[in-house]
């Protein structure tokens, strides 16, 4: 299903946006039994236009095999957190991230090798954003990072319910990591949760503009983040 929806991104106008998910639901009360305690893999999409024509954009999706729930509709904006499905309030976890350029076939064949069915992945999710089109110009008057680069945006979180689970955990993100590095096209700062070369991230000049203003306006470092700019 993945390389179907891979295959169809490439067509898609700039109103259409979607993600292509691998699921495990855990087996906790806090799940919905409908998925509780199962493997799915999950397509969403949101569609900023007439809903004939993401109806029409959406039917090749359709095609690719049966599915066990069909929830494509439209939808207020009010909806889209609760059909992505994400906790409705904190839980630990751990988690990886990388902006990605085109992915072949190949990448999705390693990618679901890696943490997909019969690897023994417990992650509770392994996702991939369609990025590219109006993330990839910056709008004129933007600030300091307006832009995304490459074609995806990857995203995978364990769950940790206890201390123990860190460990699995981490070797499965290692595994989702190896599998897509080939591609590597940077970070999306909002998925970044541990300390990271910003130097990765924003362009030389722009860099030593952040420092220059962080040195005339906070010297005193009363302003803290978690990827400082100071260095």
């Amino acid at each position: 299903m993945l390389q179907g929806w891979r295959e169809w991104t490439s067509g898609m106008p700039e109103e259409m946006t979607s993600v292509g998910r691998l699921m495990n639901f855990p087996p906790i009360p806090e799940v919905p039994e409908s998925v509780r305690g199962k493997s799915l893999a999950v397509l969403e999409v949101i569609y900023c236009g007439a809903p004939a024509d993401g109806e029409e954009l959406v039917a090749p999706l359709r095609k690719l095999g049966s599915a066990g729930m069909d929830t494509i509709q439209a939808q207020p904006p009010a909806g889209i957190a609760e059909l992505h499905m994400d906790p409705p309030s904190p839980v630990p976890y751990t988690s990886e991230s990388l902006l990605t350029h085109d992915l072949p076939a190949s990448a999705i064949d390693s990618l679901v090798e890696a943490v997909g069915p019969g690897s023994g992945s417990q992650l509770a999710s392994v996702e991939l954003r369609h990025g590219g089109g109006a993330l990839s110009r910056p709008p004129q008057g933007a600030g300091a990072l307006a832009t995304l680069p490459g074609s995806f945006i990857t995203f995978a979180v364990g769950f940790v319910p206890v201390p123990e689970a860190m460990a699995p955990n981490r070797a499965w993100l290692g595994a989702y990591k190896a599998a897509l590095e080939p591609y590597d096209a940077g970070r999306y700062f909002n998925f970044v949760e541990e300390s990271f070369d910003i130097t990765h991230i924003f362009a030389p000049d722009v860099l030593t503009r952040l420092r220059e203003v962080k040195q005339r306006y906070d010297p005193e470092n009363l302003f803290q983040s978690n990827h400082p700019v100071t260095g």
